[in-house]
């Protein structure tokens, strides 16, 4: 198989046509994923957790204790508004600056208070990308009220650029952690021996899944070390791989079957949270001519957009 990577690589990708129904699909889900994570009670909890010292925001201090004294239940009420707009396509351009705020600002308090990322950093940039976006072309009351009065062009790449640059973003995530195993030296060779994962799986054992299911584990997680150092490289190789993102689109499908393997390993074992974010992030990695053919879109004139 010979790859073309010039013309195969992500900023030649940009400029080829896309699919207005990709985008929209995209657009849906990130909002219903962003009122799931907005409503949790994750952020009541951290009433009664101690803010660690040690964790950081870029706001200032002043801008961070009044994000906390409204947080909750405001923030959360806001921002769970908004992402119904979103999801329904209602007056979209409008309040997606004011959803990029309110999450950033939500999960900006959610951040320092518990110190996970999860799901800030799989959200934040491609809610923020959405701003500069016809993401609401299509499946939106934009359209069906028209309130975006304008045609389909299936030549342009306007609906193309945007969920490249989400494919990006994707490689970035997994790269950046495959990386951070193995950098510095001194943390990547205990990594790479499956001392962490042995600690993951035993650790959360009572909390996972699999105990729900079978109430005993798969096997001795106090013996066979050699499993958990297959399973802490094939981890790297996952992540790693998606490098290949960049270069090229025909590695996609194994990509995306690969990370949702792996994260569906996480989530039996106990470690949950990324499954559906990782789902949500692989509508990029799709090619356009799938949702082209599903939804039949056609090449037509573009007329200005009110």
């Amino acid at each position: 198989m010979k790859i073309n990577f010039r013309e195969e690589n992500i900023l030649s990708r940009m400029e080829k046509p896309g699919s207005a129904h990709q985008l929209a699909l995209f657009r849906i889900f990130l909002g219903l994923q962003i009122f799931y994570s907005s409503g949790g009670r994750l952020f009541q909890l951290s009433d009664y957790v101690a803010v660690p010292a040690e964790t950081k925001n870029i706001f200032p201090d002043m801008l961070n204790q009044l994000i906390a004294s409204i947080a909750v239940p405001h923030l959360q009420i806001i921002t769970q508004v908004l992402s119904l707009f979103l999801l329904m396509g209602l007056w979209t351009k409008y309040i997606l600056p004011f959803l990029s705020i309110s999450f950033l600002f939500l999960f900006s308090f959610y951040y320092a208070t518990n110190n996970a990322p999860i799901p800030w950093l799989y959200i934040w940039f491609p809610l923020v990308l959405l701003n500069f976006t016809r993401c609401s072309d299509v499946l939106s009351l934009d359209k069906y009220f028209r309130l975006r009065k304008l045609q389909i062009n299936a030549l342009s790449n306007v609906y193309r650029w945007p969920l490249e640059v989400v494919s990006g973003w994707f490689a970035y995530i997994y790269v950046a952690a495959g990386v951070a195993k193995l950098l510095p030296i001194y943390k990547g060779w205990p990594w790479m021996q499956g001392g962490t994962s042995q600690d993951i799986m035993y650790n959360r054992f009572l909390d996972s899944i699999y105990f729900y299911v079978f109430a005993k584990p798969l096997f001795d997680y106090t013996e066979y070390a050699w499993i958990f150092a297959s399973l802490s490289v094939a981890s790297i190789f996952i992540e790693l791989s998606c490098i290949l993102i960049l270069f090229t689109h025909r590695f996609h499908t194994q990509i995306i079957l690969l990370v949702l393997c792996m994260h569906l390993f996480l989530f039996l074992i106990g470690v949950m949270g990324f499954m559906q974010l990782a789902i949500i992030l692989s509508i990029a990695l799709i090619q356009p001519g799938f949702f082209n053919k599903l939804f039949k879109e056609r090449e037509t004139p573009v007329t200005q957009a009110v």
